[in-house]
């Protein structure tokens, strides 16, 4: 029987247009939300209606362990930084896994570009452990964010 309530923020994974991509230690998921404005019709009463607009996102924020096999990472800021927008655009899922493995929640980001690149911080003094990995960050753009149950 499965198991309910919170899932863990430790099991997750990564895909580029249906691959899985592996390394990724943290996932910063995207912020959404809607522009809100006053309104008020001439004869309304002396207060304003709250109204929606425009859906906004932060970026989606992926932080990789750095290794030598980065090829689809690699080839697709070399399509957005050569301006190629057939193969600089991609889908990008975040797939939240429950306790026995099985994926949970999805988040699908449409139309994704790497904005930046952050190549990793180089440390001879650290002592090991997790802050002596080599970490690179990439910060993508998107259209659109879906989450879908699984």
């Amino acid at each position: 029987m499965p198991e309910h309530g919170p899932l863990p923020s430790t099991e997750f994974k990564v895909e580029l247009d249906g691959a899985e991509v592996p390394g990724f230690l943290e996932v910063k998921l995207p912020k959404k939300e809607t522009e809100e404005y006053d309104y008020r019709e001439g004869d309304d009463a002396k207060h304003t209606r709250k109204m929606f607009g425009d859906v906004h996102y932060s970026p989606l924020v992926l932080a990789r362990g750095a290794d030598e096999d980065n090829g689809a990472l690699n080839d697709w800021l070399k399509a957005v930084e050569e301006g190629n927008a057939d193969e600089a655009r991609k889908d990008i899922a975040v797939v939240i896994m429950d306790q026995s493995g099985n994926n949970a929640i999805r988040y699908e980001f449409s139309e994704a570009w790497i904005r930046e690149y952050e190549p990793p911080t180089l440390n001879a003094q650290a002592n090991g452990g997790a802050e002596a990995l080599a970490i690179e960050t990439f910060t993508v753009e998107f259209e659109e964010m879906e989450r879908k149950n699984q």
